[in-house]
């Protein structure tokens, strides 16, 4: 017999019912949809993806949910989720640092890029996020695992694992904002 958490099918629900700002390549909108259709045709939305570091300037590393939709149980060094429709992505982030992480850090933008891959294609813009590891709650509905690692070790620390596509391009531009090299060779 199949068993179902019935709360976690009432919030995909809700989740996929949400209303995105469908933009151009440029950002403009042009049109609203519910985050399923977009996804389900390929419409261009908006996301924002963040890194989070603790004061000793280690980095948060994270294994998505086994629940996920896209690339479940895959590793990543960003995390991030989708610009409802009105919400600015300043706002966005914070909405997605409450529920991810359960608190609002200090953060900065450090760029921004277009994500296109098989299941959606996104404007994103990237943030820096400053956080007391002790004060962050992870939303398990989120991540299976997570860990700070120190920024130079991110290559190694990623070599073996399966990684969500965008993460050599939030890569480059981290190295491009901290003045890091990451060995990319040896992530898949």
């Amino acid at each position: 017999m199949i068993q179902t958490n019935f709360s976690y099918v009432l919030l995909l629900g809700i989740v996929m019912s949400e209303k995105l700002d469908i933009v151009d390549e440029d950002d403009e909108i042009i049109d609203v949809k519910t985050r399923k259709e977009a996804h389900d045709k390929g419409l261009r939305h908006r996301s924002v993806m963040f890194f989070v570091f603790n004061p000793e300037g280690k980095l948060l590393m994270t294994q998505r949910s086994e629940d996920k939709r896209f690339y479940p149980v895959h590793w990543s060094v960003v995390l991030g989720g989708h610009v409802t429709s009105g919400f600015s992505y300043d706002e966005a982030l914070e909405k997605e640092m409450e529920e991810e992480i359960g608190l609002v850090g200090d953060y900065e933008e450090i760029g921004s890029f277009t994500k296109e891959i098989k299941e959606e294609k996104e404007n994103v813009k990237l943030y820096k996020v400053e956080v007391d590891p002790e004060e962050i709650e992870l939303s398990p509905i989120e991540f299976e695992k997570a860990r700070f690692i120190r920024p130079e070790d991110i290559a190694e620390e990623l070599k073996d694992k399966d990684i969500v596509p965008e993460t050599k391009e939030v890569l480059e531009k981290l190295e491009d904002y901290m003045g890091i090299q990451v060995e990319m060779s040896l992530i898949q």
